[in-house]
Order: structure tokens, then C-alpha cells, then sequence
């Protein structure tokens, strides 16, 4: 009696494994060859479930990630980039995993090189919009803000809308802030406000250069160049 229920639970124990394995055996979702590799990205439906670095048919590293399930393909590449973040002359990964309005969250891993695989970075992955510029060696992230005033007697309901671009740069393989330029909308007076802030390494904070300040109208806001700090759109 006791062998057989031995038996038994070893079956149960051998059907669940096969099980769980067949479940783990995504679709591709998408994939690019890049430098001989190729980088896939595996999972069912319209959801990540998995990146896989592959050179020919052997697979060099893989990696299961959690998406948010409403976050979609993201025009067919699902938030997907292998580019070099750290400049050290490899391609590192970033997928994306979440997404709030404009600000896409991401898992960025870097490549090892003494151990070959990739190591999630969490100084990268903490950032929205991560995208590195490869000519200034810098990597750039995101952040939006927005607050609101509820109306009061006669005073109207007023809001404050800040959009800011923070160039990163690495220092001692550190991710260290450089600079930061951000505009803020008041509604209340209809103007933007374009401010630029340096970080000090010493107090590790961020000071405003004043000068650099400057109010604009909606009009004045339309007819400035505005790329280097949307460059994510």
C-alpha cells in the first residue's frame, strides 16, 4: 500500500512538473537581430512574459518579467530596446513593464561582462522613459506632475502641470544626476514656466540657475523648441 501511494505521488509530482513546463513555452511577441544575437521577446496574447538572448538556436540568457497586462504592445515592440545604457561598449536591455500617461516604467539590465549574463540595474529601472544618447554618454529619464486647487469662494479651480528631462551620466559606475530642465504650466495665469537646475555631486542635491529661468505665453511656449526634453514622444 505504501509503495503504491508512493507511486502515486511521484505521477502527481511528474504530471505537475510537465505541466508547469508546457505553461512556461510562450509565443514570440517580437524579435531583432542585433551584433550576430538575436533578442526575443516571448509571452501569450498581447502580454511580456519573457526576454530571451539567443545566438543561433542556443539560448545565451533568458529571463522571465512581470507586465502590467493593460499595458499592450506599445506599437509592436512592447516597450523592447537592446541598446547600450552604461557605454561600456555592450548592448544592455530595457522592456517595459508599466505605464501612467506618459511615463513608461521599465526592468534595464546590464550586461556582465565577466559573467556573461545580464544584471538588473536598479538605479535604470527606477526611471521613466530611460533612453541613453550614446553621443553626449548620457542617459535621459522622465517625470510628470500634476496638482490640482479646488475652487474656493470666487477664487477658480487651478492646476500645475510639470514635465522634466534629467540627463543622467555615469560616474565610477555610478548613475549620477547632471542636469535637470523642466516646464511647468500654471493654469491659473495660463503660463509656463522654463527652469533649469544643475546637481551638485558634493551635496548631492539639485541648485537653480535662475538666469536660465524664463515665463512664457501659451504662444511664446508653442513657437520654442521643446525636442530635448520630449524626446520620448
Amino acid at each position: 500500500m505504501k509503495k503504491r501511494l508512493l507511486c502515486l505521488l511521484l505521477c502527481t509530482v511528474m504530471l505537475l512538473a510537465l505541466a508547469s513546463c508546457a505553461s512556461e513555452r510562450y509565443d514570440l511577441l517580437y524579435s531583432v537581430e542585433l551584433d550576430g544575437l538575436t533578442y526575443c521577446v516571448r509571452g501569450s496574447g498581447t502580454r511580456a512574459k519573457q526576454i530571451v538572448v539567443k545566438s543561433g538556436e542556443e539560448v545565451l540568457w533568458s529571463k522571465k518579467v512581470r507586465v502590467d497586462k493593460s499595458l499592450g504592445t506599445l506599437k509592436g515592440t512592447y516597450g523592447f530596446a537592446a541598446d547600450d545604457l552604461n557605454f561600456d561598449g555592450y548592448r544592455d536591455l530595457q522592456i517595459a513593464i508599466d505605464q501612467t500617461g506618459d511615463c513608461v516604467e521599465s526592468l534595464c539590465f546590464l550586461y556582465d561582462t565577466a559573467g556573461g549574463k545580464y544584471v538588473k540595474s536598479e538605479e535604470l529601472s527606477a526611471l521613466y522613459n530611460v533612453k541613453a544618447n550614446a553621443e553626449l554618454k548620457a542617459v535621459f529619464g522622465f517625470e510628470h506632475t500634476y496638482t490640482t486647487e479646488p475652487a474656493y469662494l470666487d477664487v477658480p479651480a487651478s492646476s500645475i502641470s510639470t514635465d522634466t528631462a534629467t540627463k543622467y551620466v555615469w560616474r565610477d559606475g555610478v548613475l549620477t544626476p547632471d542636469i535637470r530642465v523642466s516646464i511647468t504650466f500654471y493654469s491659473e495665469s495660463a503660463r509656463y514656466l522654463y527652469s533649469v537646475a544643475y546637481y551638485d555631486t558634493e551635496t548631492k542635491t539639485f541648485f537653480e540657475d535662475d538666469a536660465k529661468d524664463a515665463w512664457l505665453t501659451a504662444d511664446e511656449y508653442k513657437e520654442m523648441d521643446m525636442s530635448f526634453l520630449y524626446y520620448f514622444k
